[in-house]
């Protein structure tokens, strides 16, 4: 019987040791949040014009159909009325997503939805291409980066 007893005292003894072992789950800092796409810009000389009509009459339609069927989150773009030079970017864009997936995955249901897109807006693949080497003659990208936005959670008490 004292074994017994001795036993089940070893025994609780090894199970408050494993649970004083096992460490408690803290939270996260961070909790992730959507994934933009910024894109700095450098609008040529005497483009800016054009450029404006370009994005009024091509880009700004297919990002609002984009938007519409749930493919991006949001869209936006902004000015910089100062420069560091030659060469800085005067005009950025930042589409938002869901998720990297939807960032940046080849999906291939996801792509056929852009192509029609696109399609439906330019007509032909031609058109479409066309119009999108013309931009080159407008702008030049300065900067392209991937970001994720972070809520910062509060500190566990």
């Amino acid at each position: 019987m004292k074994r017994v007893y001795l036993s089940i005292l070893f025994a609780c003894l090894f199970a408050i040791g494993t649970q004083a072992q096992t460490p408690t789950a803290t939270p996260p800092a961070t909790t992730p949040g959507p994934v933009s796409r910024v894109i700095y810009y450098d609008v040529l000389p005497g483009q800016n014009e054009a450029l404006t009509r370009f994005i009024r009459t091509n880009q700004m339609p297919i990002l609002e159909e984009q938007k519409k069927q749930g493919l991006i989150l949001n869209y936006g773009f902004f000015g910089k009325p100062t420069t560091d030079g030659p060469g800085d970017w005067d005009l950025g864009l930042v589409i938002t997503w869901a998720s990297y997936a939807d960032a940046i995955d080849a999906n291939p249901e996801r792509g056929a939805k852009l192509n029609a897109i696109t399609l439906k807006h330019y007509g032909t693949a031609e058109a479409r291409t066309k119009a999108n080497e013309s931009t080159m003659a407008m702008r030049t990208v300065v900067s392209n980066m991937l970001v994720r936005a972070v809520t910062f959670n509060p500190m566990p008490k």
